[in-house]
């Protein structure tokens, strides 16, 4: 079976009718009239090839949105997925954001003798042991730290709030000191060798010590070890779990106390942890456990969160940019003081919207699920 047999039978394009459901709901096609999910499919069974410069196939935010209105689950974001693989196999050139510095980051990490410094940001009060066979998974924080400080991007005080509220539930944990990226966003550009790449040496570190569970708590991470790991390199015999999936039930069962937040917050569900896991009460369970939280929901909340324009750092335009202000304006409309993510890729889209001169949101502060709740155990 050639590549196009098979993704038009894994993805169930060919049940795509002509309802035009998903369009009226895609973030993309409100701003862009040209991106139409079901004529992209249309002209891709019609004998159309994704390599001859179809740039629509670059649009897609893959945020799950359509997945949510179709009737017959046709699943165009792996499809598109599939249609870049092919495009990107034919020598297509893709337009990388940001230099392509992301992408170069990536490709250095997947090379087999590599020696990263990858835990040096450790603060010192965190406990890790050496007796267990669960690893936290850090991903792209140290590195996203540096390549949009002038954002004041700080996507590390989510991970070492996540490790902070470890060690406060008493979860025992080790960290990989030559961890690499998970890779998805390759994957979803295209790179399909990249990612497996990335993929057999994160699988290579994983057995070399034991692994048996696998704490995440970036949604990309989470999906590209849960799913895209057994999809791609077969079962992998270990249990990824999401930090907030696991320390929900402890806040529930007092096993976990958080301190108190006198604020008003609005909660962005990332697309990948929302829509992808459906996980859209077990952030808010970690941010109305703060004592003193009032919680406002978006106009787009749960399954209908507004996408905060993400992409696989390549094609950014004007398009990603609307999206980015909608949503920081439907934030704002709530009148939080904060708006809260559990993704450091939505932090970072956001603020990067915030600096633009004419953003009328540009007041509301940013801050991370884990890093907020990790914050108040200090005024408990």
């Amino acid at each position: 079976m050639d590549n196009l047999d098979k993704e038009i039978r894994d993805t169930k394009v060919r049940l795509c009718l002509d309802c035009g459901k998903c369009t009226v709901v895609c973030p993309v096609a409100q701003y862009n009239p040209e991106f139409n999910p079901r004529l992209i499919i249309q002209k891709r069974l019609g004998g159309s090839d994704a390599s001859t410069g179809d740039e629509s196939i670059w649009s897609c935010f893959n945020c799950q949105m359509c997945l949510e209105r179709c009737n017959y689950n046709v699943k165009f974001p792996d499809f598109i997925t599939a249609l870049r693989t092919e495009a990107v196999k034919s020598g297509t050139r893709v337009l990388c954001s940001h230099g392509g510095s992301l992408q170069a980051a990536m490709h250095m990490m997947a090379r087999p003798d590599i020696q990263q410094k990858r835990i040096d940001w450790l603060p010192e009060d965190i406990a890790l042991t050496d007796q267990s066979d669960t690893r936290f998974f850090v991903g792209c924080a140290p590195y996203f730290d540096v390549i949009f400080q002038d954002l004041g991007v700080k996507t590390l005080d989510g991970v070492i709030g996540a490790l902070r509220l470890l060690n406060k539930a008493g979860i025992a944990f080790n960290l990989l000191a030559n961890e690499r990226c998970c890779g998805r966003d390759l994957l979803n550009q295209g790179d399909q060798e990249g990612f497996l790449a990335l993929a057999k040496a994160n699988l290579e570190e994983f057995n070399r010590h034991g692994v048996k569970r696998i704490i995440t708590y970036c949604p990309e991470c989470h999906d590209c070890l849960k799913n895209q790991y057994p999809r791609a390199l077969g079962n992998t015999d270990i249990e990824v779990v999401n930090l907030v999936e696991l320390l929900a039930p402890l806040l529930k069962s007092k096993k976990l106390a958080l301190g108190p937040l006198d604020k008003k917050v609005t909660y962005q569900d990332p697309c990948t942890l929302g829509r992808g896991f459906r996980l859209f009460e077990e952030p808010r369970e970690l941010l109305t456990g703060m004592a003193g939280v009032k919680l406002v929901e978006m106009e787009n909340s749960r399954e209908k969160s507004l996408c905060c324009g993400a992409n696989p750092w390549a094609y950014c335009n004007t398009v990603n940019r609307q999206v980015q202000e909608q949503r920081l304006e439907q934030a704002q409309a709530t009148e939080a003081e904060v708006l809260v993510t559990a993704c450091p890729k939505c932090q970072i889209h956001l603020k990067c919207a915030q600096k633009s001169d004419d953003c009328r949101a540009a007041g509301i502060e940013i801050q991370d699920l884990a890093g907020l709740a990790a914050a108040s155990l200090k005024r408990r």
